[in-house]
């Protein structure tokens, strides 16, 4: 066993030791490897890195870094490009969720405002008159089925002729979104296509350019392919449902880590934790890990849900069940029966040992959510390979 001075001595971040052993180990070459083979699985198409949501909590900038200059991006908001542009990306960037104000179009140099509402419409035309922006790129989504976000049928005319009054719009691509793609053979899916190919089949001279794959799409529906697929969820690793099987392989970028803080002996009929949620069953160990829910790992995880313990001698991976309520700061974990357990072996809450999905699905979760919940106060420890 290490000495009590340097248990946690080789854990490191990339400002040096941490005072905590608890990171999330983000993997760029993981990362690279993912666009390519999303890539390969839509040949005929452009691919946008989609970063919002801080790289759906892995880092935007860094991840922006390594998709390099070539990349086209996607965020959701306009904060989200400024943020890029402050940090010196010129890649053409999409705002998925388009302009709040006439104050976002300023910022439009290489970017695709994606429009969805007849208000921005007008923040348009309010920008232009104004002379607060010369020329604009655009492009339209449209409401196929989802119902969120999107033009609907009725409104297009209108649109069109509002895009087609002003020379300073460009108009270059046309989308939708898919509301169950991550199952597939949905008829929905295929229904939404129908919707989406029908809706502009009138306006074809128009606007000649589509994107309509996210993750899903992508996986299970080939002819949503069309000139841009938009990935999200699957650039991390992660699947776009924890109840289906994607047959692409893909790497796990991110590695969330921390190590067994202390170990107790529990006797049979002692419980563990708030609310006293686990009882022994037989004479336990437990072991408690430094991260909880102010980190990001699931407060609703349920007894049970794995954590994968790492042998700290032979780096040996043995799944060990959550036992107790998770809290603020600490979970519990059941290292019963283990040969060796010891103070400052490494956990792995989710990453290559244990995938973010099974985590999720025994979490009642997805792997979105884990993700974008890993808090601030965790260390992103970034690596090249």
């Amino acid at each position: 066993m290490k000495q009590q001075a340097d248990l946690f001595s080789d854990i490191r971040g990339n400002q040096g030791p941490l005072s905590r052993p608890l990171r999330a180990l983000i993997k760029l070459s993981a990362f690279r490897e993912n666009i390519k083979a999303i890539a390969a699985r839509a040949p005929r198409s452009k691919l946008l890195v989609v970063i919002k949501a801080d790289a759906y909590g892995h880092g935007a900038l860094e991840l922006a870094k390594a998709a390099g200059d070539a990349a086209e991006f996607a965020v959701s908001i306009p904060e989200e490009l400024r943020q890029l542009r402050k940090a010196g990306f010129n890649n053409r960037i999409w705002v998925l969720e388009g302009p709040f104000s006439v104050a976002c179009l300023r910022d439009s140099e290489n970017v695709v405002w994606v429009l969805h509402s007849l208000w921005q419409l007008d923040l348009i035309k309010a920008a232009l008159e104004a002379q607060a922006v010369a020329s604009l790129t655009v492009c339209i989504k449209l409401d196929s089925g989802m119902h969120r976000l999107g033009f609907s049928v009725s409104e297009l005319v209108e649109v069109f002729d509002f895009l087609t009054r002003y020379q300073g719009i460009s108009l270059i691509c046309a989308m939708t979104h898919f509301a169950m793609s991550d199952e597939p053979d949905n008829e929905s899916v295929y229904k939404q296509i129908t919707c989406f190919d029908e809706m502009l089949e009138p306006f074809a001279d128009l606007v000649q350019k589509h994107s309509m794959a996210n993750s899903g799409g992508i996986l299970f529906y080939p002819q949503s392919h069309r000139d841009w697929i938009r990935p999200g969820i699957m650039l991390y690793g992660g699947k776009p449902s924890p109840e289906t099987e994607c047959h692409l392989n893909l790497h796990a970028v991110m590695q969330f880590q921390s190590a067994i803080i202390a170990l107790h002996q529990v006797k049979q009929g002692e419980s563990v934790g708030y609310g006293s949620t686990w009882t022994a069953q037989k004479d336990s160990v437990i072991a408690t890990v430094a991260v909880g829910y102010a980190d990001g790992y699931p407060r609703h995880a349920k007894n049970g849900t794995p954590v994968a313990h790492i042998n700290s001698d032979n780096a040996e991976v043995t799944l060990v069940p959550l036992a107790g309520r998770v809290s603020m700061d600490m979970i519990t974990i059941d290292v019963t029966g283990l040969e060796k357990v010891q103070v400052g072996d490494t956990v792995e809450l989710w990453g290559e040992a244990l995938p973010a999905d099974v985590v999720a699905k025994s979490a009642g979760t997805i792997a979105y959510d884990l993700f974008t919940g890993v808090s601030k106060r965790v260390p992103r420890v970034y690596l090249a390979t």
